[in-house]
């Protein structure tokens, strides 16, 4: 699957939750990569940084997801990072860059 179609498979509520999360964590970016990893560090109510990263294949499809949270599944950290990546076009850009 795409980022695009996990987004637009999110409902209403957790739509919602991402982008209240996103907003509070401004300013935020996830930079292009000519290597489609995509790494992204937020802070954590300990102090300590969450750690999450999105792997996309050549089709830009979905290869892997992590986070250090522990939520487990499609965390907000993978969510917002996905909300910040189809908004900026990051993956188009990614795709642009020479390998």
């Amino acid at each position: 699957m795409t980022i695009h179609g996990i987004l637009k498979s999110l409902s209403a509520e957790d739509l919602a939750l991402t982008k209240r999360y996103y907003e509070s964590i401004q300013p935020f970016e996830v930079q292009p990569s000519d290597t489609y990893e995509f790494d992204a560090e937020f802070p954590a109510e300990d102090g300590e940084r969450i750690i999450a990263e999105i792997t996309l294949d050549e089709n830009a499809e979905i290869k892997d997801l992590y986070c250090t949270c522990r939520a487990g599944g499609l965390c907000v950290h993978l969510a917002a990072m996905m909300y910040d990546m189809e908004e900026r076009k990051t993956v188009f850009f990614s795709g642009c860059m020479p390998r």
